[in-house]
């Protein structure tokens, strides 16, 4: 079977869930969520480990297994809320989006340098795009390909509906120079593990975590602004939130430059999940990485 005919496979079976009920799709979501914290230990046993480090000594026992649930729970909704979302024309969709801070990112732009919007895997980051769209911006999106063809140009086109323009990871630098350059906004990720060499050591819920530096060099070289940005669900609704600037450090000395001011973005991040945690992505084991020295606890 062919790239062509599985991709038409796959728009198919969305097209099809997308008609049943919301209801009818919490269900299943909720049933995968629950059957996947079941099934799957590693994944289950690394994110009661991360909660029991970013919250140390609140939860119980019970407490925490309920709060993981939660967690896969969640996880699962974004699937089939992308799938619910799929045949919502533009008008109906906002309807179920409110936006708060727009400010933010209104005087941000007006500084002519471009803008980086920072977010993590925190809420329905899936639907983010679309949200956006309602402010009237049309940004682009770094993110990394799926291996699987028919999967990746299904996911790009959901992605780029409403007008956001995703960039490839790899070879994504100069793109990204040229957006700024000409005072675009990018919207990024930053919550996820990296190896020692790409990175460097940060306090993220109190441990040291290796956070990658590229978006750090990528603001000292542009001087764009950064923009705290996160969408969570509430009810059968969503609230995308723009946040204050995050303020450019410059100290002359280039690895303490990359150090503070990757620090001050994982810290908004860390705020962002502390307003959601149950929406957050508990399952990557976002410490792997070990440093020689520790954070103390908070």
């Amino acid at each position: 079977m062919n790239n062509d005919i599985i991709y038409k496979l796959i728009k198919l079976s969305i097209t099809m869930f997308s008609m049943l009920p919301r209801t009818v799709l919490r269900f299943f979501s909720d049933l995968l969520g629950l059957i996947w914290y079941k099934a799957d230990k590693r994944h289950r046993n690394v994110a009661l480990e991360n909660i029991n480090f970013a919250y140390p000594e609140q939860f119980s026992s019970a407490q925490t297994q309920r709060f993981v649930k939660n967690v896969f729970k969640h996880i699962a909704n974004i699937l089939f809320e992308v799938i619910w979302s799929y045949r919502k024309t533009r008008k109906d969709l906002f309807e179920y989006f409110t936006v708060k801070g727009v400010r933010h990112i209104e005087n941000a732009q007006k500084k002519g340098r471009g803008v980086i919007l920072l977010s993590g895997h925190i809420g329905n980051f899936e639907l983010c795009s679309a949200a956006v769209a309602k402010v009237g911006i049309a940004p682009y999106g770094v993110y990394r390909k799926f291996d699987f063809q028919p999967l990746e140009r299904f996911v790009l086109k959901v992605r780029q509906r409403f007008g956001t323009k995703m960039i490839p990871l790899k070879g994504a630098s100069k793109k990204i120079d040229i957006i700024l350059k000409n005072n675009g906004v990018v919207g990024t990720l930053l919550d996820q593990n990296v190896d020692w060499y790409d990175g460097v050591f940060v306090d993220y819920f109190g441990r040291t975590t290796c956070t990658n530096k590229g978006l750090a060099k990528l603001v000292l070289r542009s001087k764009a602004a950064v923009i705290p940005m996160f969408m969570v669900k509430k009810n059968k609704n969503y609230i995308l939130e723009f946040l204050p600037e995050i303020p450019l450090q410059i100290t002359g000395d280039n690895i303490k430059d990359l150090e503070n001011n990757t620090q001050n973005y994982v810290a908004a991040i860390e705020s962002m999940v502390r307003k959601c945690p149950e929406q957050y992505f508990w399952v990557h084991n976002r410490w792997k990485t070990k440093s020689y020295c520790n954070f103390p606890q908070k």
